[in-house]
């Protein structure tokens, strides 16, 4: 019996030679797929496949579809996602998170919230006080937002971000230097509104101090969470169900 590598040392040179090359063709294009279906999978994968990893579930409750999410950050306090479903107008939704005189009401420990300065409707910068349990102290953040909407989707976007040194500090409380957060409102076609509200946040402070280890710890579930429930009874009250806003467009029923 001939053995493979004898056959080959009997193949004509010019055989051995386009051998050698298809073989050589093969290994690179070899590479080259390889390259392709990993940049291909990277575009071809869903957005929300991309934009949810490393998210964990942490509360749920099946009945209001509400959820909340959280991922760590590495050396940072983790970030925060929570929905819910929501049965209200788009402007409804938009009025209660522009009026900044009832944020107490609904918003996880919020205790005050301040205009302190505003180029129109849908642009401004809020300063807003967040109760902390004795003996820490209140923290407040200067936050810079901008309410959207998308004319083809019509979902409505509120996006805030941190402006520490926005104000003059109030030595009774300390400044978040961190704050990101946003809002999004998708109408569906039952006429339900899905609800996002997702950010992170440097609370400030001493973050090895146990309490304020402990009471941020429970915050970051239980701030979004409390939060959104409780924007489902905001809105029913007056006068959010009749708000009017003229830049936000209603989908058709």
């Amino acid at each position: 019996m001939v053995s493979p590598r004898d056959a080959k040392a009997k193949w004509p040179r010019g055989v051995r030679s386009l051998r050698n090359s298809l073989r050589n063709s093969l290994r690179s294009s070899a590479r080259c797929s390889v390259l392709v279906f990993a940049a291909w999978l990277a575009l071809a994968a869903p957005a929300g496949a991309q934009a949810d990893a490393g998210w964990r579930l942490v509360q749920e409750d099946v009945q209001t579809a509400t959820r909340v999410w959280l991922r760590d950050r590495p050396g940072a306090v983790a970030a925060f996602r929570a929905s819910t479903i929501i049965e209200a107008r788009l402007t409804s939704l938009a009025a209660v998170l522009l009026d900044h005189r009832r944020t107490a009401e609904w918003v996880y420990r919020a205790s005050e919230a301040v205009l302190l300065s505003s180029d129109g409707p849908t642009r401004g910068v809020t300063l807003v006080v967040t109760a902390m349990p004795f003996p820490l102290r209140d923290r407040e953040s200067i936050v810079a937002w901008e309410m959207n909407q998308d004319p083809q989707t019509l979902v409505v976007t509120l996006a805030g971000h941190g402006l520490p040194d926005g104000a003059p500090p109030n030595a009774r409380r300390v400044r978040m230097p961190i704050v990101e957060s946003r809002w999004q409102f998708t109408p569906r076609p039952d006429g339900r509104v899905d609800v996002l509200f997702e950010g992170l946040g440097d609370p400030g402070g001493n973050l090895a101090a146990p309490l304020l280890r402990s009471v941020v710890n429970a915050a970051l579930w239980e701030g979004p969470w409390q939060t959104v429930r409780a924007m489902h009874e905001i809105v029913r009250r007056p006068p959010f169900p009749l708000a009017e806003l003229p830049f936000i467009v209603e989908p058709a029923r």
